[in-house]
């Protein structure tokens, strides 16, 4: 497993978004052995193209690509539309390296969790995502390269039940190692049910907290600073697929509150019994000390920092915890 860092959270805060080149030099500078790249500067500028390639080949870095849209619920686009967009970048994911490409399916669970209009209910989105990714599924067997779903707005069943409708090796999910909060559901408990199809990651930590408003997630913390068990999903990911990267996503601040007290949004996560409920109670309680204890800063408190500023210690951190992390596996005393 290499460690690697996830250029959108950061591309976003420095405005790098279409300079893979500053962001491979971010990554070599804090410490990190690859990156999940935006494919559409690459798409578009050959010799930008050929210059990454270089370097990261120079500095033994691996590229990871974001993809496109498979919702055709969400997006009013038809799979036959999806799919066109998809021709590129098996190419591309070929010419620059990248074994995976990671896409989205769904937007944020209190909203297309609960959307009940015709043609863009939860149901339509998941049968959307299954009828592109069965269409792609010939390209990506051709070209060898694997399209990763990347896990956020959906539960575990309902990816293992996407993985299981589209069959294929190459069709697969970036596990993300903290939205599992999103849906209510234990990070490790969430990782054992979807690994057997987890190609890619987004290696994040994070916390929750009870609000009166509802729960407020975390988007990002340093690495060892959650209630996220990393080690324990760690373990699983080098048992299940020794060769899968550990890209770490930063998501900077807390990122909004999530209706824990919304019945409809509730009614739509099946799964529900007492052991379930006393894990999430129990991060919730850790959460909250974390807060109280100040390791962890409440909203208004995160944003008000010049995150810019902590941005390099931050990722020097994350990057140096996850190498220890893996190298603990990997070479166990």
């Amino acid at each position: 497993m290499k460690i690697g860092l996830d250029c959108g959270p950061i591309g976003g805060l420095l405005k790098m978004g279409s300079d893979p080149l500053g962001l491979l030099d971010l990554a070599i500078e804090y410490g990190f052995e690859g990156v999940l790249l935006s494919s559409r500067p690459l798409r578009e500028d050959e010799t930008l193209r050929r210059q990454v390639i270089e370097k990261a080949g120079a500095n033994d870095l691996y590229i990871e690509l974001g993809g496109a849209g498979i919702d055709s619920a969400l997006s009013g686009r038809s799979t036959e539309e999806l799919v066109e967009s998809w021709k590129p970048l098996f190419p591309l994911a070929a010419e620059v390296g990248s074994p995976i490409l990671v896409t989205g399916l769904g937007t944020w669970p209190w909203e297309g969790r609960v959307i009940e209009e015709v043609g863009r209910t939860l149901a339509d989105q998941i049968a959307g995502g299954i009828a592109t990714l069965r269409a792609l599924r010939p390209m990506a067997e051709e070209w060898g390269v694997t399209i990763t779903i990347h896990t956020g707005f959906n539960t575990a069943d309902e990816y293992v039940r996407i993985m299981e409708a589209v069959d294929s090796p190459h069709i697969g999910l970036c596990l993300d190692t903290a939205n599992a909060f999103l849906v209510l559901e234990d990070p490790v408990d969430f990782a054992r049910q979807v690994m057997p199809y987890v190609h890619a990651t987004h290696f994040k930590d994070s916390i929750i907290h009870l609000q009166e408003e509802g729960i407020r997630w975390l988007g990002g913390s340093l690495l060892g600073r959650g209630t996220v068990d990393l080690a324990a999903i760690a373990e699983m990911l080098y048992q299940a697929n020794p060769g899968c990267n550990l890209t770490i996503e930063d998501a900077r601040a807390h990122r909004g509150i999530r209706p824990m007290y919304a019945p409809e949004f509730l009614d739509t996560l099946s799964g529900w019994d007492g052991e379930r409920l006393s894990k999430i109670l129990r991060h919730l309680w850790r959460g909250q000390m974390l807060v109280q204890s100040g390791v962890q800063l409440a909203g208004p408190e995160a944003e008000a920092i010049d995150w810019k500023e902590v941005l390099p210690e931050r990722q020097r951190w994350n990057a140096a915890y996850a190498k220890q992390l893996r190298d603990r596996i990997e070479t166990p005393q």
